[in-house]
């Protein structure tokens, strides 16, 4: 391990669901020295001194900001807070590691990338399929050839996950929240930018929102996708399940991808390779995005981590299909008290799909929530 001296000192904050799982990868990582924990709770100002002694514990922002010490901090607020707080941290000089969406508007959001271009700093966002072993290894095979012409993108993520006024406030709603996700997969595959689109959606119990959106389109280079989520996938089965999947095909080819939140299978059929492998999911991936992070300052150069102009253009397509899919007229199925129903049978789980946050404890307890989207 690096001494003190050599090792980035970073501070995080924010320290609810988010900001525990960054400090738990902060922790475990030998490039970085956690210094400050900053939280307005009391009670998760109490949980970080449980995780992190010896961290220094604030629940004033500025206090990490103004150390001159401090080489990096990680966002792990609500999105609407974020502006501000990037606005900080690259004016005094420091990288930044923030959740997404970087702003709880566009416009916001589009002003945070002409801001950040202007500071010899580094900022990632966690825009965590990007650091996926899973499509790294799909989108190799891809670049090979050995699929020929990548034709057709198919992305699927349906769980039984976070339901309205579950947390995501200024994130928006879920093919926003969670959907931009697979809005920045597709382009990243295709290596193109979205041309066209037309999108459809359901508004689920009744809900003033669409929380299944299913949309399709091409690229400017001519490849074809589409892409289904939402957190409408049963439920109140007695026994929870889902359905993820990234489909890639090609003129000769195709490669595929499925999960269980657990562990992930990729199977490779191109022209002369035949692969199947299996590993572990890897949940966030924020062990990946904060050691490569750490690497890439120490390089001077982004060794791969994901940029704010790519969280942004994911966002603005996502809220722009979104609205395509309300514009379309989003049918209302089911009722305001199937919702009422599942939110009651949610508040007394422990373990489940995209659990909201006072579900999630600390190390102390043994309810951690092991599946979240």
């Amino acid at each position: 391990m690096l001494n003190s001296k050599d090792r980035l000192k970073v501070g995080i904050i924010g320290f609810g669901r988010m900001g525990q799982k960054f400090g738990d990868a902060i922790l475990s990582n030998p490039l970085w020295d956690l210094v400050y924990i900053c939280d307005l709770s009391e009670e998760a100002r109490k949980i970080a001194a449980k995780k992190a002694p010896g961290v220094k514990i604030v629940d004033n922002e500025d206090i990490v900001f103004g150390d001159k010490d401090v080489d990096a901090v990680a966002l792990c607020t609500l999105a609407d807070a974020r502006p501000e707080q990037i606005a900080k941290a690259v004016k005094a000089g420091k990288h930044v590691m923030a959740e997404k969406p970087v702003a709880g508007t566009i416009e916001e959001e589009w002003a945070v990338v002409e801001l950040t271009d202007k500071y010899d700093v580094m900022v990632g966002v966690n825009m965590f399929n990007r650091n996926a072993w899973y499509h790294k290894d799909i989108i190799n095979f891809i670049k090979s050839g050995e699929i020929g012409d990548l034709a057709i993108i198919r992305i699927a993520h349906m769980t039984p996950g976070h339901m309205p006024q579950e947390g995501h406030g200024p994130e928006g709603p879920a093919f926003h929240d969670c959907g931009m996700h697979y809005v920045d997969v597709a382009r990243w595959y295709a290596e193109s930018e979205y041309a066209t689109y037309h999108a459809q959606g359901v508004r689920m119990w009744s809900h003033v929102d669409p929380w299944w959106v299913q949309v399709h389109g091409t690229f400017k280079n001519g490849v074809v996708f589409d892409i289904t989520q939402g957190f409408v996938y049963g439920h109140m089965a007695k026994y929870q399940t889902h359905n993820s999947y990234v489909d890639v095909i090609g003129t000769k080819g195709i490669a595929r991808m499925t999960h269980d939140f657990k562990k992930a299978t990729v199977e490779l059929r191109g022209i002369n390779t035949t692969i199947t492998k299996v590993d572990d999911f890897g949940d966030k991936k924020i062990d990946v995005f904060v050691d490569v992070f750490a690497k890439s300052i120490m390089a001077g150069k982004n060794l791969g981590f994901p940029e704010v102009r790519d969280s942004v253009i994911a966002s603005d397509m996502s809220w722009k299909m979104f609205y395509d899919a309300v514009k379309n007229g989003a049918p209302c199925i089911g009722k305001v008290e199937d919702m009422d129903e599942i939110m009651a049978r949610r508040r007394t789980m422990t373990n489940g799909y995209g659990l909201p946050c006072w579900q999630i404890h600390d190390d102390t307890t043994n309810k951690k929530n092991k599946r979240e989207c």
